[in-house]
């Protein structure tokens, strides 16, 4: 008898939660897909880089922090949004390199990320006519620097300098 009472409560529980009803269950998990979807497409950030207003920088990196500042320039290097033509003010560590097969001379600010592991570098062209070494500072040492953003190519890629560039 006890084991005909186990067997009626076991069949009881299981066709118990078998109700066919589900429309509740449907409704949430189609509540859940809809927001997953909407969370997963995240709107692309725009950056507004704004025009030179009485003698100020249109990006001034030197005002921002280290993880910024490397942020900000990898986008200025690598991003979508148009620097070229604004006055840009940099801060990092000096660097210059001579091609060996064409000698032609490349100048550039070297802008560490916060932990100093990674560099992102802008080439500048100084306005005027300059000799290197001699109207140039000393290899690694801090600068700051200001110019006009410019991208050019070249028989090897597309790059980015600061034209008209002045050493303040």
């Amino acid at each position: 008898m006890k084991r005909m009472i186990c067997l009626l409560c076991c069949g009881l529980l299981l066709t118990g939660c078998s109700s066919t009803n589900t429309q509740k269950i449907d409704d949430l998990i189609s509540a859940q897909e809809q927001s997953s979807d909407s969370a997963s497409e995240v709107p692309k950030p725009t950056v507004d880089v704004p025009d030179a207003v009485n003698g100020e920088y249109d990006v001034d990196l030197t005002t921002l922090d280290s993880n910024m500042v490397y942020a900000q320039v990898y986008d200025m290097v690598f991003g979508e949004t148009d620097y070229n033509g604004k006055l840009v003010r940099a801060k990092g560590n000096f660097d210059y390199y001579q091609d060996p097969q064409t000698q032609k001379e490349y100048f550039a600010v070297l802008i560490s990320d916060a932990t100093a592991c990674c560099a992102q570098g802008i080439e500048f062209v100084l306005e005027g006519d300059h000799t290197y070494p001699e109207d140039y500072p000393e290899l690694g040492s801090e600068i700051v620097i200001h110019g006009t953003f410019n991208t050019y190519e070249d028989e090897t890629g597309a790059y980015v300098q600061l034209k008209d560039a002045v050493l303040e």
